[in-house]
This record gives C-alpha cells, sequence and structure tokens, in this order.
C-alpha cells in the first residue's frame, strides 16, 4: 500500500476544514466531508459535507456533485466510509458504481459495522485505498470514536475563571468574567455541540438562557440539559418556564419526582442521595443519539466530572477581570491548574481571545 502524498494530505487538510463548521449539525452521524478530485490536474470535482440532521453522508453528495468526472477519480474521505445498510445505502457501492479509482481515508472508522472492513471492500474491487492515519481527520471525529469506544458523548468542559481564580460572587448570580471575544467563542462551541449540560445549581444561581446567539446560528442551539441536585428543579427558571423554542431536558435521579411541563424530557438514570451518576447520565444522552457534550459547570460539578474521569478536553477561559473579596474560588483547595494536573491533564494550546486567554488542556491518555 502507497502511503499519503503531500497533495493527499493537502487535500485531506481542505476536507477537515469544509467540515469543522458542521459539527454538532449532523446528529448522531459523524460530520465527513468527502471531496473528488481529478488526479491528473489535481482539481476539485466534487465536494460535500455531511448533511444537516446525518443524511444524506458526505460520499454520494460529493459523487453526485462530480457527476460522470468521477470515473478514474480519487475521492478524499475524513472517515472511512460506511458499508453497511442503515437509514441510508452503503456508501461504499455508491463508490463503486461511479467509478473511483483511489479513495484516500483520513482516519478509520471505530464504528465495528464498518472498521476495516470497508477498506477491504474497496480493495476487492479493484480500487487502491490509503488510510491516511490524518491527525486533523483525527481529531474532527474524536467524538465518532469516543462514542462507539467508551459508549458516552464527547465531553468538552468549559469553564471561566476571573484573573484571582474566582468563577462568581456569593449571592450575585452571573458575573462578567469574559470579554465580548470569548463569550463569541462560547456560543461557536454551543452551535457545535448536541448538548449543553449545567448543575441544578449554576440553573438556580446564573438562570441562563444557553442558547447559540450568533447572527445566523441561532437555529443551531442544541439540547440543554440540566443536572438535577438535591434541590430540585424551580419552574420559574428560563430553562423551564421560558419560552426559546429550544429543547430542554432534566436529568434526575431515579424514582426523585421532578415536576416540570410536558414539553421538558425527564431522565431519570440510577444515582445515589438525590443526585444522578455522572457516568450513566453521560450513558443516557449518548443513548439519545448525543456525541458532542459541552458542559458549563460550577466548581463543584468540575470537581465530580474531573474526579470520574469523564472529560476529555478542559477549555479554560482565563479572564482580566479581578472579582476579589467575596468572590467563588474555582476550586475547594488550590488553583485549577493543580486540580487538571492531578487528574492528568496538561496544557496543548493557548489563544487570546481579546484580553482573554483560552487554555486548552487534555488527558495524557
Amino acid at each position: 500500500m502507497s502511503p499519503a502524498t503531500p497533495d493527499d494530505i493537502r487535500w485531506l487538510d481542505a476536507a477537515v476544514r469544509a467540515a469543522e463548521p458542521f459539527l454538532g449539525a449532523t446528529a448522531e452521524n459523524p460530520t465527513v466531508a468527502a471531496f473528488v478530485v481529478d488526479p491528473g490536474e489535481n482539481i476539485l470535482l466534487g465536494r460535500a459535507v455531511t448533511a444537516r440532521g446525518g443524511r444524506p453522508h458526505a460520499e454520494p453528495l460529493a459523487l453526485e456533485a462530480a457527476g460522470d468526472l468521477a470515473r478514474g477519480a480519487t475521492l478524499y474521505v475524513t472517515l472511512e466510509p460506511c458499508h453497511h445498510w442503515g437509514r441510508t445505502p452503503p456508501c461504499v457501492d455508491a463508490v463503486v458504481r461511479a467509478g473511483i479509482a483511489r479513495v484516500v481515508i483520513g482516519t478509520a472508522d471505530p464504528d465495528p459495522r464498518t472498521s476495516g472492513e470497508s477498506v477491504a471492500l474497496l480493495r476487492s474491487h479493484g480500487i487502491e485505498v490509503v488510510v491516511a492515519d490524518h491527525a486533523p481527520s483525527r481529531r474532527l471525529h474524536e467524538a465518532h470514536r469516543v462514542r462507539h469506544t467508551l459508549g458516552r458523548p464527547f465531553v468538552t468542559l468549559k469553564l471561566a475563571v476571573s484573573a484571582d481564580g474566582m468563577i462568581g460572587r456569593k449571592d450575585e448570580g452571573r458575573v462578567a468574567i469574559t470579554g465580548e471575544e470569548a463569550r463569541r467563542w462560547t456560543h461557536l462551541q454551543r452551535a457545535m455541540s448536541n448538548a449543553i449540560l449545567i448543575g441544578g445549581a449554576t440553573a438556580e444561581i446564573d438562570d441562563p438562557q444557553l442558547t447559540v446567539r450568533l447572527p445566523g446560528l441561532e437555529s443551531r442551539t442544541p439540547l440543554r440539559v440540566i443536572l438535577a441536585g438535591t434541590r430540585g428543579i424551580d419552574r420559574r427558571l428560563n430553562l423551564i418556564g421560558g419560552f426559546s423554542g429550544h429543547r430542554v431536558a432534566i436529568i434526575a435521579e431515579s424514582g426523585r419526582e421532578v415536576s416540570v411541563p410536558a414539553s421538558i424530557a425527564v431522565i431519570a438514570v440510577p444515582g445515589a442521595d438525590g443526585r444522578p451518576d455522572l457516568a450513566e447520565a453521560l450513558k443516557a444522552l449518548h443513548a439519545r443519539g448525543i456525541t458532542r457534550l459541552l458542559v458549563e459547570p460550577g466548581a463543584t460539578l468540575t470537581a465530580a466530572f474531573l474526579a470520574a474521569g469523564l472529560v476529555d478536553r478542559f477549555e479554560l477561559l482565563q479572564g482580566a477581570v479581578t472579582i476579589g473579596a467575596g468572590g467563588v474560588r474555582a476550586t475547594a483547595r488550590g488553583t485549577i491548574e493543580k486540580l487538571l494536573a492531578a487528574a492528568g491533564f496538561h496544557e496543548v494550546a493557548s489563544t487570546a481571545l481579546g484580553e482573554d486567554m483560552l487554555r486548552t488542556f487534555e488527558n495524557a491518555d
């Protein structure tokens, strides 16, 4: 098998860039991009990303765009094409019918219905196949991998802290810690998620809406989830009594009565002392097709998620403001950096967002 060429990597890079804006918009299906390219002229003949809602898949859409020009061409696809029947026909069949001569795959599919078998099937039809093990493709499909290997959503935990390590001020609800650029970044992360989760305490103290408030992306507001605690849920909260047209769900311990309007889903999971078990909560969201979960927690839920080993990426927004006396610390003891280090996380990137700093941490494992 020949390795990926520099041109192959450039086309895969372009495919990932095409797919990224649609993360969170393809339901439980991975957000795949497919490019059909003339190998002689090295020009694009057709391209597509998995459609909103997850269907149709990218490959048949790109092949349809290329039409008869696809015969003898190269197909670049960020994830190994499926070969099984679901709600749509197998993508491998479309590739074979189109007369594609070569397929370059960004990363293998962890789905056991596809993994490796699609590559073998394509080769059995005389098609050259290269699996590039392309790092940007792996990152693009990280939630798909976690879904099939761990049986839960990919969890990104986002926490904003002040310059002096605070997340708010006692008895004052929401406090502006970051500036406009950081807030826009947060709304973009919401748009690229299937669900946002907060704890019951955060819902009560901050009373957030958790909507996407970016021009043109308002409809990308994902499922908004409250993890109910021992205090129960106040029906006067924005997420409960307000009307935004976006879905809300409550996750509560099994057997605990939750009084909310009929339009709000109540998901019962095992737990203890009135609190739902976090791993069971994630399992329940996974069963409902949630693959990318953004958690916007308070200090207690942050520590609980890290202690349970259920965080895949930690996004730390460090504001330039100082809260001072009466502030609520991000951790019960020490700094948030020490808490992350103790949980096995290390910093992998940092970016300035106006006067604020975004620091990204990932687990060393």
